[in-house]
């Protein structure tokens, strides 16, 4: 298997992943998914809590 090194866009870590997903892995943890579509992990949590 071969690994190549990213940087995240949003936070700028560098993070490891499989050659074969290095177009499709563009941000290093969830959080930073997250962050660049303008969403919280709180905004997420009470999407799903019904009142």
């Amino acid at each position: 298997m071969e690994y190549v090194r990213k940087t995240c866009p949003i936070c700028g870590r560098e993070f490891t992943v499989l050659k074969i997903v290095e177009e499709k892995a563009i941000y290093c943890k969830l959080e930073c998914l997250l962050a660049s579509q303008g969403t919280t992990k709180r905004d997420k949590a009470s999407s799903f809590m019904s009142i």
